[in-house]
């Protein structure tokens, strides 16, 4: 692995520990959200959820917005 692709394996790794409570809210609530929410891309940061949104744009521009552009968040469809 070179120097570059080593780095890019850290900052995944960190942003994946980071990103590990926001992780486990989107999965303790999935199910509850499918009935009504199905397709729709849930935005969670900062331990504190950012709402439904139509697409994965929509949801990355409100967490861009909502968290700026340091903070990781999280946007996951809500999906089977």
């Amino acid at each position: 692995m070179s120097y570059l692709q080593d780095a890019r394996q850290v900052l995944r790794e960190q942003v994946s520990a980071q990103l590990a409570g926001e992780l486990d809210f989107f999965r303790q609530h999935k199910s509850e959200w499918l009935p009504e929410r199905r397709g729709q891309f849930a935005l969670i940061g900062k331990q504190t959820f950012g709402g439904f949104h139509p697409t994965h744009d929509a949801a990355m521009r409100a967490g861009t917005k909502m968290f700026g552009l340091v903070t990781p968040f999280l946007v996951e469809e809500v999906c089977d």
